[in-house]
């Protein structure tokens, strides 16, 4: 169960990765250098080799004019989840 919402939200997060790096118009290499982490492990958060740490979710989340948005987005995403989960019970 834990695990689904792991990927829920991993899945989010990456997908916010790539949208603010287009809209920034950065290379991964410059991204990862704004979220204080190599190239290859920003590339893996793009990819879905990996997740985005606490640390990575805080800096990306500070990179979003609204950052709410996001975390109403996740809201909704987890919220179709639990009902899903609920009506097999």
């Amino acid at each position: 169960m834990r695990h689904e919402l792991e990927q829920i939200l991993g899945e989010s997060l990456r997908i916010l990765a790539i949208e603010t790096r287009e809209r920034l118009h950065l290379t991964q290499k410059k991204m990862g250098a704004k979220l204080h982490m190599s190239e290859s492990s920003y590339s893996d958060i793009e990819t879905g080799a990996s997740y985005c740490g606490a640390l990575t979710e805080a800096l990306l989340l500070s990179m979003q004019e609204d950052p709410t948005q996001f975390l109403h987005t996740v809201r909704e995403k987890f919220m179709k989840w639990y009902e899903r989960e609920m009506q097999i019970v």
